[in-house]
């Protein structure tokens, strides 16, 4: 069994299990399987939606499929939430992000 079907097979067990729905999106994107990942981390933040990992990783991975209007929202979402949970260093680092779109040639996932 690989690892991404040990996940989903964690997903059946356990459909509310936040870190197992973003294993299974980190999966995901190890195959380029770019929608699943992004369903998945969007289940991450349903579940979780103080999870800022899950939102700089959506972010990310809508870059990459060509959904930066998208990703803004995501990130500028995951900002808000770093901000009050007091993530500062995942504010700091999904800020970043936001800026590499007014470069696109210096973004990378």
């Amino acid at each position: 069994m690989s690892r991404l079907e040990a996940f989903e097979q964690m997903i059946e067990d356990n459909p509310n299990d936040p870190l197992i729905w973003y294993g299974l999106a980190s999966e995901y994107l190890k195959v380029e399987k770019l929608d699943q990942a992004a369903e998945a981390l969007r289940n991450v933040i349903k579940l979780n939606p103080q999870y800022t990992a899950a939102y700089q990783m959506l972010g990310s991975t809508l870059v990459t499929i060509g959904r930066n209007e998208e990703a803004v929202l995501v990130w500028k979402e995951g900002v808000e939430v770093a901000e009050k949970t007091g993530a500062w260093k995942a504010k700091q680092h999904i800020e970043g992000l936001l800026s590499t779109l007014s470069k696109p040639n210096d973004f990378c996932l």
